[in-house]
């Protein structure tokens, strides 16, 4: 039952996520690599992997995954004032989603609870509180869903964002700093588990190692 639920969610997290590549399309951004569904594969794919590690759910931590951005996604069915409200509150109303869904295919109260909680929670790059979040699940979420920001990875999902949204003119050396490193660094104080704390660890010195030789091929001194 729960592994139909899991198709189902994946079903409905990529058209939902095509819609958000269709609006924007017809907004004139560029959409040819779509940062929103790569964000959520990425994310999907690390939650599984964090769940086998921490001994959470996997299909819980996945279909939360699916879900924990759908709140950005433009939706042709509402008003574009029903859009911007969404927008400003993704976290409330991607959990509202999420749970409508998962409860009109009658799944379980915990599932349906806890993919709630994950998606509501994860919202932000980071935490008040230093304990970790609860449920497990909810945490491995959020690991997911910030882990895919460290990295060179992360920075060129940032740059694919950066083409599908903003229209002023764009340094790499700034984004590679500013928008890369630095935000980076301050996201690595705020993971619930050891694993993505590690993994991040390992993303990072990854990122600064190579950093200079970047900097230096983009100015011309390599």
């Amino acid at each position: 039952m729960q592994q139909e639920i899991y198709q189902e969610s994946k079903r409905y997290a990529l058209q939902r996520l095509q819609e958000e590549a269709d609006f924007l399309k017809s907004k004139e951004y560029s959409a040819v690599l779509y940062y929103r569904k790569e964000h959520t594969l990425t994310v999907v794919g690390l939650a599984g992997k964090l769940a086998e590690k921490t001994g959470a759910d996997r299909q819980t931590c996945e279909i939360g995954a699916w879900f924990h951005d759908l709140g950005k996604c433009h939706n042709p069915r509402l008003t574009i004032e029903e859009n911007k409200l969404r927008q400003r509150d993704h976290g409330f109303y991607g959990a509202e989603e999420a749970r409508e869904f998962l409860s009109k295919r009658n799944a379980h109260r915990d599932l349906v609870d806890e993919v709630y909680i994950g998606v509501k929670n994860h919202v932000g790059l980071t935490r008040e509180v230093k304990e970790p979040m609860a449920p497990l699940s909810a945490a491995v979420i959020w690991d997911a869903d910030k882990l895919s920001k460290i990295g060179w990875s992360a920075w060129l999902h940032f740059l694919a964002y950066t083409t599908n949204r903003e229209r002023e003119e764009q340094s790499l050396l700034k984004l590679l700093n500013r928008d890369g490193l630095e935000t980076m660094e301050m996201i690595c104080q705020h993971f619930n588990t050891d694993i993505a704390r590690k993994m991040a660890e390992k993303r990072m010195d990854n990122y600064r190692k190579n950093l200079p030789h970047l900097e230096g091929v983009l100015q011309g001194d390599i």
